[in-house]
């Protein structure tokens, strides 16, 4: 037998321990491994997402809807063979499985879930690309989506079916599903705002399928749509918008930056958004959009002029950063909507010298200005401040600088004098006067009538407390009433209970002796 002594030795054998294998750099996250399902197929999460919405970098880009019935070429070439009428009922058929309607089911233990009604939605592109997007009004397929997407309560299967459908119409039909589809462009940003998240997604990826087949010539028809979206009081329905707005500006920068005029000064009232989606997402699409304006003067400068926008702080920089920019290419109004709301901001500093650099910046830009027309509807921000610097700044270089840019821009402008600009500018700036002084009266009109409103609700209240507290007096009293009553009763009560004991005859005879007439040794004798 083994002894163990003090100077007995053990040798301890270290096992090595598995090193898991290191991941190669280029190792990409968008393999199929690592893809996540959800509605109406894959969503790829990539690790820089291409998109600047937040929402779409935590939910993904769904891939494209796919069918069950018409998913191989065997089976469109069947549908084409097939007799109209029986094309016409598969398709129906299809509609009716995309919508979740309930009818006979071979197979009762399934259910229509999203899975089953996006398949069913890509079948019925599939089937309609062959029998001709023409057959969407004719089989009545439009008017049955339309209605859902229309309906003020519709069921929530229906909706959600309504919006695969037309993302499958999209995403197989192609551009000729394009003048069927985008008249329900509208309807489909308003299902942003559903209570369902499924409906949300669905009318996310609607969206965005439909931006991908819209044709440049029909992007000043969906503008216009959008800008109604901005104006809606959910806070989805205004993020989806613009991200839609983004995701043009992306696949059509040309068309974008034409309508830059028009396009700015309704988005940037919404970085001031109480939501800081909104208010980020408009921050994002600024950018965007005034990265398509083709005019490479001021590319370097546009990251300064939308941190202004955004931050009206940030103002001095963005007019530092324009006194470096050299303008060598004609001046268009897109480039003008850029620049001119920053340039009369400044022209409103307390500095006097950012006045004059906004003044350097004015009379650089004016020179290269292409025709009267673009910087006609920007007269009315530049003439009037530029105007108040050559006649409120007490020092003279200043003030000769300004007047050099106001008779440049007057020259661009197309007028023969500053006197004659400044006069036009003046009637308009009176018209905007008249018209702020309606609307400042207008406000103070509603807020008297709503402190009217006030005072009488706080007098009603107080009329209610008031007949409040009497009827709790009356119940007091009423109370203090009923106990007094209580109280004389049960003395009355107790009084008579005690004459009763006292009492010396009942029915006749003594209560104590039980005579009628009672012995010297009852206690009731009375002698």
């Amino acid at each position: 037998m083994t002894s163990i002594g003090a100077g007995t030795t053990f040798k301890v054998v270290k096992k090595a321990s598995k090193t898991p294998p290191s991941k190669s750099p280029n190792m990409s996250r968008n393999s199929s491994s690592n893809s996540l399902y959800s509605l109406g197929g894959t969503r790829k999460m990539s690790r820089k997402p291409s998109s600047n919405n937040l929402t779409e970098q935590i939910r993904g880009i769904a891939s494209q809807l796919e069918g069950v019935k018409l998913s191989t070429e065997a089976q469109l070439a069947g549908l084409k063979l097939m007799e109209v009428k029986e094309g016409e009922a598969m398709m129906k058929n299809l509609l009716d499985d995309a919508l979740g309607v309930e009818r006979f089911n071979p197979n009762p233990h399934t259910a229509s879930d999203t899975k089953s009604r996006g398949g069913a939605a890509a079948d019925l592109a599939k089937g309609m690309s062959v029998l001709g997007v023409l057959n969407l009004k004719r089989m009545g397929i439009l008017k049955t989506i339309k209605g859902h997407l229309t309906h003020p309560n519709p069921p929530v299967n229906a909706l959600e079916g309504s919006l695969l459908v037309v993302r499958g119409l999209c995403e197989s039909c192609g551009s000729k599903a394009e003048p069927f589809v985008m008249p329900l462009l509208g309807y489909i940003l308003k299902c942003s705002s559903h209570n369902s998240g499924a409906i949300r997604d669905a009318a996310e990826d609607t969206a965005r399928a439909m931006m991908v087949l819209l044709n440049t010539h029909a992007i000043c028809l969906v503008v216009p749509v959008l800008f109604k979206a901005f104006a809606d009081p959910e806070w989805r329905v205004k993020e989806n918008a613009l991200n839609r707005l983004s995701q043009i500006a992306s696949l059509s920068p040309m068309d974008v930056s034409v309508l830059l005029p028009k396009i700015l000064p309704k988005i940037t009232p919404m970085v001031w958004d109480t939501k800081p989606q909104v208010s980020k997402c408009a921050a994002k699409t600024i950018l965007e959009c005034c990265n398509t304006n083709l005019n490479p003067d001021v590319k370097g400068a546009i990251p300064a002029i939308v941190a202004a926008i955004c931050k009206p702080t940030q103002t001095v920089k963005a007019i530092e950063s324009l006194m470096h920019t050299t303008f060598v290419v004609s001046v268009d109004a897109a480039t003008l909507s850029i620049l001119c709301p920053i340039l009369s901001r400044g022209l409103k500093e307390k500095s006097t010298n950012v006045k004059r650099m906004c003044s350097i910046v004015i009379e650089n830009m004016s020179k290269l200005v292409d025709s009267p027309t673009a910087v006609a509807p920007f007269g009315k921000l530049l003439v009037p401040e530029l105007k108040k610097v050559c006649e409120n700044v007490q020092f003279e270089e200043i003030r000769d600088v300004a007047i050099a840019a106001l008779k440049t821009l007057t020259k661009a402008l197309g007028h023969s004098s500053v006197e004659e600009a400044t006069e036009k500018y003046a009637n308009d700036m009176a018209e905007e006067s008249r018209r702020l002084d309606e609307e400042q009266k207008a406000i103070e009109d509603e807020r008297a009538a709503l402190g009217a409103k006030i005072k009488e609700e706080e007098q009603q209240e107080l009329e209610e407390r008031r007949k409040f507290k009497e009827a709790m007096d009356a119940a007091r009293k009423l109370e203090k009433l009923k106990e007094d009553e209580d109280k004389a009763r049960l003395e009355k009560e107790a009084k008579e209970k005690d004459k009763a004991k006292k009492s010396t005859k009942k029915g006749g005879k003594c209560q104590g002796c039980g005579l009628k007439k009672c012995k010297k040794s009852c206690l009731f004798f009375t002698g």
